[in-house]
């Protein structure tokens, strides 16, 4: 049995309104880091707030190292939550928004007010405010502001960290730094973290495992690096780093490949023969897995098509490529910019890389 085990967990929100949370099974590892990821609407939320305690679920189970606390109140959970305003108290100092577990009714008498200090201090060095706490919220940034609500979540060492969009208030530079912060303390501390999200690149630079959902429901749960090349459903590919699907009819499988005739009618082979002729399939490709080439490369797939757009990222380009018969378009990235837009490109793609997917 897992640390944390949910099983069946559905809640809705009224009569004759889809569920928010649809017969979700999930089970999570102590010390784990596991993400749920998905757009506006999806159930990760819900989810955590059911875990949390703070959301009665219609029907299911939430188990806690064997017991059930489907029902328990949000106190009797080993739990605390870091919320995306960071619900520091404009009135106290930091260190003592830091400190206010402490002063809970459980935690009183637990420690003495040397203790305490002590503790305080251990904290705020942990996120790096340790010269910060004397002072008040509004004298923070952002980044600090959710530092010390990380520090009063886990100065009570809690079991299990939830996050509920965390930094979803950050630029883009706070952000990843604050990405960093958390998979260090993280690491340091060996907590079970429990992170929402809806950006993909954040969950995947964090998790040890990733939950994607939508419609209220698990589509897959696997580490990041098997949901960036393995993914079990179209939805999953196109939802983690904008992967290029493209529409196919099997016409053969034999020796291993699988052949598959595009709209335009050119041919792509890709390994594994587990899908019948006839079959309609969604065909994925990474961008990072397609180069523009000069001409026919020896055991690679080859692709034609118009060069339509580019985009400079900095580092790398990003291009467009039409391909003929209106069979779609591909995304790919490349270092050097080929000659100007309009001209024909060919394209050249392991069979490796290629990844059969139900429609």
């Amino acid at each position: 049995m897992s640390y944390i085990d949910i099983r069946k967990l559905r809640k809705s929100y009224g009569a004759g309104l889809k569920p928010a949370v649809d017969g979700i099974d999930l089970s999570i590892d102590r010390g784990e880091f596991v993400t749920l990821l998905g757009s506006s609407g999806c159930g990760k939320t819900t989810t955590l707030r059911c875990i949390a305690g703070l959301e009665r679920p219609d029907s299911g189970e939430i188990l806690l190292d064997g017991k059930d606390i489907t029902y328990d109140q949000p106190s009797e959970r080993d739990m605390r939550m870091v919320f995306q305003d960071y619900a520091l108290f404009p009135n106290l100092t930091i260190a003592d928004n830091v400190a206010f577990g402490l002063r809970l009714k459980r935690y009183r008498g637990r420690y003495t007010p040397e203790q305490v200090k002590r503790r305080i201090g251990e904290y705020l060095d942990l996120v790096h405010l340790a010269d910060h706490g004397g002072k008040k919220p509004h004298q923070l940034s952002g980044g600090q502001k959710q530092r010390a609500a990380l520090a009063r979540a886990l100065i009570t060492e809690p079991d299990i960290v939830l996050f509920d969009e965390p930094l979803g208030s950050l630029d883009a530079n706070l952000r990843k730094a604050m990405q960093i912060e958390i998979k260090r303390i993280h690491r340091q501390l060996g907590k079970t973290f429990i992170y929402v999200t809806h950006d993909q690149e954040e969950a995947m630079a964090m998790s040890d495992r990733i939950v994607v959902m939508n419609g209220g429901r698990i589509l897959q749960v696997a580490s990041p690096e098997e949901i960036y090349a393995a993914p079990n459903c179209q939805f999953v590919a196109r939802f983690i780093d904008r992967a290029n699907v493209l529409s196919g009819i099997v016409v053969s499988t034999e020796g291993g490949q699988t052949q598959v005739r595009l709209g335009d009618g050119q041919i792509l082979r890709c390994e594994g023969n587990g899908v019948a002729a006839g079959s309609t399939v969604g065909v994925m490709m990474r961008a990072d897995r397609i180069n523009i080439a000069g001409g026919p490369v020896d055991g690679m797939n080859m692709l034609k098509g118009m060069l339509a757009e580019r985009l400079f990222l900095g580092a790398k380009h990003e291009f467009v490529v039409d391909l003929a018969g209106e069979a779609g378009q591909l995304n790919v990235f490349e270092q050097e910019m080929p000659d100007g837009l309009g001209g024909e490109v060919m394209l050249s793609v392991s069979p490796q890389d290629v990844r059969l997917l139900a429609e």
